[in-house]
Order: C-alpha cells, then sequence, then structure tokens
C-alpha cells in the first residue's frame, strides 16, 4: 500500500473546499479502501464541515487538510488560521446552516479542536470499510468483513485525553 497521510493547503474559498472534499475521498479510495455506495459518505460529509468551518472562519487565509488511515480509521485534518473554536448551535429547520458538529458528532467515533500557535486544528475520526487487499488476519475489528463491531458508538473525551489523543495524532 502506498503512503497512507497527505497533507495539503488550499486557499479558503468556496471552490477550494469542493475540490479538497474530492481530493480527500481520491485520496482514501487511493489506499484501497473500499468505498462502494454509501461507505465513502462519512467522509465526505465530515470533510466537507470541517473545510466549511475552516472556510467560515479562516477570514480569507489558507487551511491545511491532513487525512491518513491507519487500522480502519480514516483522521481528517484541518487547520486553519483563526482562533475562533467552533461551537454547536441550535439552527431552525429553515437555515441553511448550523448543523456542521451534530453531523459530525453523529458520524464520527472522536472529534475535537484545538488551538495552535497560528489559528486552530480540528479533526474527526471516521471508520471505515476494510482495505483491500489487506494481509489476511490483519485486526478489522468493527468494520466490513471484520471479526466483529468494535466502534459501536461515540466516545467522549476529557480535554486531557483530547490533548493526548492530538499529540499521538500528529506524530
Amino acid at each position: 500500500m502506498s503512503a497512507t497521510r497527505v497533507r495539503f493547503t488550499v486557499e479558503a474559498t468556496a471552490a477550494a473546499v469542493r475540490g479538497a472534499r474530492r481530493r480527500v475521498s481520491a485520496t482514501v479510495r487511493s489506499w484501497g479502501v473500499s468505498m462502494a455506495d454509501e461507505s465513502l459518505l462519512p467522509v465526505e460529509v465530515v470533510a466537507s464541515e470541517l473545510l466549511t468551518n475552516a472556510l467560515v472562519h479562516a477570514g480569507g487565509g489558507a487551511m491545511t487538510v491532513e487525512v491518513s488511515l491507519d487500522q480502519g480509521l480514516v483522521v481528517i485534518t484541518v487547520l486553519d488560521g483563526s482562533t475562533q473554536m467552533p461551537r454547536a448551535r441550535a439552527a431552525d429547520p429553515d437555515q441553511e446552516g448550523g448543523r456542521g458538529l451534530v453531523l459530525i458528532d453523529g458520524l464520527c467515533l472522536l472529534h475535537g479542536v484545538e488551538r495552535t500557535a497560528h489559528g486552530k486544528r480540528c479533526w474527526a475520526v471516521v471508520p471505515v470499510p476494510a482495505v483491500a487487499g489487506s494481509a489476511p488476519g490483519a485486526d478489522h475489528a468493527g468494520v466490513e468483513g471484520g471479526a466483529g463491531p468494535a466502534y459501536d458508538g461515540v466516545w467522549s473525551l476529557t480535554g486531557g485525553g483530547a490533548e493526548l489523543l492530538s499529540r499521538l495524532l500528529t506524530t
């Protein structure tokens, strides 16, 4: 399998969000992840929501996107130049926006945000189907063709746990 971590930077524009979302999807597919039918939808929605949030708050600067695959989990990270932290809000049924964090929460195992020296990093962990051609007996519990459902819900993290996980994911 080729590299399972890709990082790229785009300008914070609506067109760049669409292109970056497509690039994330194409990258995950290129790693041999079986993305038939709706399997790729959570990855695409989460990437779109993280990117759109960065677009809204980056103030026209650059956004850095990182996508990685490890043990049947896709980690999507978006860095932007704003220190404004995302927060969930109640959206009226007729409003176009305001549901991003709710969608991310429902589609991810874990997600979080942290301040950086130059803004913030928002990240999310999405389970994906087994990688095509992976070694027999590889640990794919909880993914298509695996030994069983290891991922049966969304996990909650304390602030310290989120900090530790963030350090582990960025190494």
